[in-house]
C-alpha cells in the first residue's frame, strides 16, 4: 500500500486530499493540530492522524519516526494568509507567514526525504497563482509562495540523481473554507491597522474588500487542485508545475506579456476603489 505524508490536512485543501487519497487506498499520514481535527482524521479509512505544529523544530526533528520506513510521497499543504499593505505589516507576522509557507515546508522536506529516497517518492509543494502574479494587499503572501517556487525548483533539479519529481500545484482561489471567510479576514487586517494607516490606504482597503467578494463568486473547484495532487503523486511523468484553473493560465499569459508598468496600472486599479 502506498504511503503520503499531508500536512495541514485539518480543513479545505489538505482535508480534501486526505480524504480522495485514503479512498485510493493509500495510507496517509495527515497532519493537524487541534484534537477535534486529529480525532475527526482518525476516522478516515488508511488515515494515521499525527499532532504536529509545523513550526515547531524539535517536532519536525521526531517526525520521522512517526513515518513508515519509505514515504512515496509528501503534500506540503499546511499554510497561513497574511495580508495587509507592505507599509502596514507587523514584522513578526511577516516572519510568520514565511516561517510557516517557507522555512517549516522546507523543514518537513528535509525531515522525510531519506524515506522518499527509500521509496523513489514524490515531494509536491502546495504553490499558488500567486507565486506567479503579485497584487496590491497580497505581498507577504505572495513573497512566501515566490519563495517556496524558487526553492522547488532548486530541490528538483538537485534530486534528478535520485529521479525524485518535485511538482509545484499552482492554485487560484479555490472554494474552501479559507477563502469563504476572505471577506472575514480582510475586515480583521484593517481592525488591527493604526488610524494613519488605514486613512492613508482608505482606497486601497475598500478595493480590496470589494475585489475579494467577486473573486468568493468565482472561485474554482477543490476537486481540480486535488486531481492534479492525485497526478501529481500517481502518474509517470508528472508535471513540475499545475495550474488548476482557465483563469490562473490567462493570468500567467497576460502577464507574461505585458509590460510591468501596464501590470502595475491594470492590478492598482483593480483593487482601489473609486
Amino acid at each position: 500500500m502506498p504511503s503520503v505524508l499531508v500536512t495541514g490536512a485539518s480543513r479545505g485543501i489538505g482535508l480534501a486530499i486526505t480524504e480522495h487519497m485514503s479512498a485510493r487506498g493509500w495510507d496517509v499520514y495527515a497532519t493537524a493540530r487541534s484534537d477535534t481535527a486529529l480525532r475527526s482524521l482518525e476516522r478516515l479509512p488508511n488515515v494515521h492522524a499525527i499532532a504536529l505544529d509545523i513550526t515547531d523544530r524539535s517536532a519536525i526533528a521526531t517526525l520521522a519516526d512517526r513515518l513508515p520506513l519509505a514515504l512515496d510521497g509528501v503534500v506540503n499543504n499546511a499554510g497561513i494568509i497574511v495580508n495587509g499593505p507592505v507599509e502596514s505589516l507587523s514584522l513578526d507576522a511577516l516572519s510568520r507567514q514565511l516561517d510557516v509557507n517557507v522555512t517549516a515546508q522546507i523543514a518537513v522536506t528535509q525531515a522525510v526525504l531519506p524515506k522518499i529516497r527509500a521509496a523513489r517518492g514524490r515531494v509536491v509543494f502546495m504553490s499558488s497563482v500567486s507565486g506567479l502574479i503579485t497584487t496590491p494587499g497580497t505581498g507577504a503572501y505572495s513573497a512566501s509562495k515566490y519563495a517556496i517556487e524558487s526553492l522547488a525548483d532548486a530541490l528538483r533539479m538537485e534530486l534528478r540523481p535520485w529521479r525524485i519529481p518535485v511538482s509545484l500545484i499552482e492554485p487560484g482561489p479555490t472554494r474552501t473554507d479559507m477563502w469563504g471567510g476572505m471577506l472575514d479576514e480582510h475586515d480583521r487586517m484593517t481592525a488591527q491597522l493604526t488610524d494613519e494607516h488605514r486613512e492613508l490606504y482608505a482606497s486601497h482597503l475598500a478595493g480590496s474588500r470589494k475585489l475579494l467578494g467577486r473573486m468568493q463568486k468565482f472561485a474554482g473547484n477543490p476537486e481540480k487542485v486535488v486531481k492534479a495532487v492525485d497526478h501529481a503523486l500517481t502518474s509517470k511523468r508528472p508535471k513540475r508545475r499545475y495550474l488548476c484553473d482557465n483563469v490562473s493560465r490567462v493570468q500567467k499569459a497576460l502577464v507574461a506579456i505585458t509590460p510591468t508598468m501596464v501590470n502595475d496600472a491594470v492590478l492598482a486599479g483593480a483593487t482601489t476603489s473609486e
